[in-house]
């Protein structure tokens, strides 16, 4: 049982991974770059540039924290396959050594 739950928790971490990683790569991540002073100008175009830096930083903390809870799954994953990996060998010796 823990070997399935540990492969369940690294697909789980890799989906986050790959989640992280496309929002990182997302088109709104690089729309700084087309709103510059040539573009547009004003205290319109500053409040929305504000508003767009505020986004793209808690865009930022969001791929942060998927990235923590990947490293956690992968952590918790590497327990329970210790686990199992213990308890194979107990099952093991206990069927070899019988009492």
């Amino acid at each position: 049982m823990s070997h399935a739950q540990a492969a369940h928790y690294r697909r789980r971490a890799s989906h986050l991974r790959t989640l992280a990683y496309e929002m990182q790569h997302t088109a709104s991540m690089t729309l700084q770059t087309h709103s510059t002073v040539e573009a547009w100008h004003g205290p319109c175009a500053q409040d929305c540039n504000e508003q767009l830096a505020t986004a793209q930083r808690a865009v930022h903390l969001a791929i942060d924290e998927l990235g923590t809870r990947a490293w956690r799954f992968d952590r918790l994953a590497d327990e329970l396959e210790a686990a199992a990996v213990r308890a194979d060998r107990a099952a093991s010796e206990a069927a070899n050594n019988p009492v």
